[in-house]
């Protein structure tokens, strides 16, 4: 069984049991079940199947409370956001648009104040 066919089963089974509530900005379509059961409290319950790779952090915080049952409240994309909020990135670390520390080391100055921390070998 591959990767492809587990995620195009999973796609089906979501059409049949259970609704789309919406998508976000990056693509991400956003699920509840039709029915509420035991195993969660009697409410129903919320997922994700996310466009592209598969990573938490690629989920925005308004869906996130969503998903979590923090709120009942669907979010909506169109909603004017105050001028002091970012837009949400995801997590960067392991790809190639990480962040990457650059030791800025100068010579002409008598004391570098920073450094990199170096462990000591035995």
């Amino acid at each position: 069984m591959s990767l492809s066919y587990n995620s195009w089963f999973f796609k089906i089974y979501c059409n049949i049991f259970a609704k789309k509530i919406g998508e976000d900005n990056y693509g991400n379509n956003y699920f509840e079940k039709k029915r509420s059961s035991r195993k969660n409290n009697f409410r129903k319950r919320r997922f994700v199947i996310y466009k592209g790779n598969v990573e938490a952090s690629k989920i925005p915080q308004e869906w996130n409370a969503w998903l979590h049952h923090m709120t009942n409240d669907i979010p909506n994309n169109n909603e004017e956001k105050p001028l002091w909020m970012k837009e949400h990135v995801p997590n960067l670390t392991g790809t190639p648009f990480a962040y990457e520390y650059k030791d800025k080391k100068d010579s002409t100055k008598i004391k570098n104040v920073y450094s990199v921390w170096k462990p000591k070998k035995n």
